[in-house]
């Protein structure tokens, strides 16, 4: 038996392996947050009266429960009150006498029950046994009129008369306690059908995020793209950074949550999503990446977070999709391939999932952006050129070709 679960967990493993790669299940697993799915990595203890608190919050806690605790809830729910007002209509049933052997259904034929149905007919007058509820013989034919009545059946055979007031009132109020509890049901179900996390399934982001030179400068690049039809609009992309942080007064903070500065293009962070975007964050002063190179990269633990918040054009139902990346899923010197094309036959842009997460080599500096912005002044004020000389800015830091060493000036030798 023991070696059987071994096996299935190391199928189980191999499957997560080949699903989101294998950087993600090093010895690094531990320090994530986010999984790649979305899936919060975060256990919390027991707290006191935690049962209470979602009880008091019951309709949040049946949305976010898993589908069979809420089928679950929702069938005892159901049953306790049916059961509970079959209990009442017995109670009621006892009180009045209705419950006799002679008082049953059958006497109460016998005795001119019928008549008295058709009495407004036959204008006859009526001396016989009156019960409160049509037809009722114990407590399963009270379980059965509770249903029904709950459930608006109706099959006809059990009535309330104008025997008792109080069946009138428990009928009346079993009405709406049961539309009330029929509307409860319903909004949970919508809701947990609605949730923006069953929205997110068919948006995508790319395995791994790259760093490299764009426009001269340090960039960190996600990809993100959506699978559906119709595109998302009031798209919003956001990006943290989790790692620990010291205080001035000595006190180490961990984790610690930093937002990234991102954009799309120059579209800044509300792109327009007609296809995959590059979510770009330039590594400069102000990013808390500006001090690693690609060594601290691989050895330092932290993690980024990116976020999309957007809603579907189709159905205006908002949609929230979320994924991190380890320090060991950032590649350095290496950049997304393209994807979008135009068919001129189908005057139509094309975009080739298959290439999604593609990436190629780019010639990046394997320095620290800190370190590479120091060199780039020491050469300026050394060769006395003007850091906004394009020209020599293009030969230092041209991703598009290639530099070969005999047409690149003197420079530090920082190239990966």
């Amino acid at each position: 038996m023991a070696s059987a679960i071994t096996r299935i967990k190391a199928h189980v493993r191999d499957f997560r392996r080949k699903a989101y790669g294998p950087n993600i299940w090093s010895g690094n697993q531990k320090q994530r947050a986010i999984l790649k799915d979305g899936q919060y990595n975060i256990l919390k203890p027991k707290f006191p009266r935690r049962y209470l608190r979602y009880v008091k919050d019951s309709f949040t806690s049946l949305v976010d429960s898993e589908w069979k605790w809420t089928v679950q809830a929702m069938v005892l729910g159901f049953t306790g009150m049916w059961l509970l007002f079959a209990l009442l209509w017995w109670l009621i049933a006892f009180v009045h006498k209705d419950l006799h052997d002679e008082h049953m259904p059958a006497k109460q034929a016998e005795n001119g029950i019928m008549r008295h149905l058709y009495r407004s007919y036959f204008n006859e007058f009526y001396l016989g046994w009156t019960p409160c509820v049509l037809n009722i013989y114990g407590f399963h034919s009270c379980f059965l009129y509770s249903l029904e009545t709950q459930s608006t059946i109706g099959y006809g055979s059990r009535a309330v008369t104008e025997e008792c007031p109080e069946a009138i009132f428990l009928l009346c109020a079993q009405i709406i306690i049961g539309m009330i509890i029929d509307s409860f049901t319903v909004g949970v179900f919508l809701a947990k059908l609605m949730r923006p996390k069953l929205t997110a399934y068919t948006i995508q982001f790319s395995r791994n995020a790259v760093v490299c030179l764009q426009d001269g400068v340090f960039c960190l690049m996600m990809r993100v793209g959506d699978l559906r039809k119709n595109k998302l609009i009031g798209v919003s992309i956001k990006a943290f950074f989790i790692d620990s942080a010291t205080t001035k007064e000595g006190e180490k903070l961990d984790p610690y949550e930093t937002e990234l500065r991102v954009q799309c293009d120059d579209a800044g962070g509300e792109p327009i999503f007609l296809w995959p975007v590059t979510v770009m964050h330039k590594i400069n002063e102000d990013s808390p990446l500006y001090r690693y190179s690609s060594s601290d990269i691989l050895n330092k633990k932290f993690e980024i977070v990116l976020m999309l918040d957007g809603t579907i054009e189709s159905t205006g139902q908002g949609t929230n999709a979320i994924t991190s990346y380890l320090s060991n899923e950032i590649l350095w010197g290496q950049k997304f391939e393209k994807m979008i094309g135009y068919n001129k036959k189908l005057e139509s842009f094309e975009v080739d999932f298959k290439c999604f997460d593609s990436v190629k080599t780019a010639y990046t500096p394997s320095c620290s952006p800190a370190e590479f912005d120091e060199c780039k002044k020491d050469f300026y004020e050394k060769f006395g050129h003007n850091e906004d000389d394009q020209e020599k800015k293009e030969i230092i830091t041209d991703n598009r070709k290639a530099p070969s060493r005999s047409e690149t000036p003197p420079f530090p030798d920082i190239w990966v």
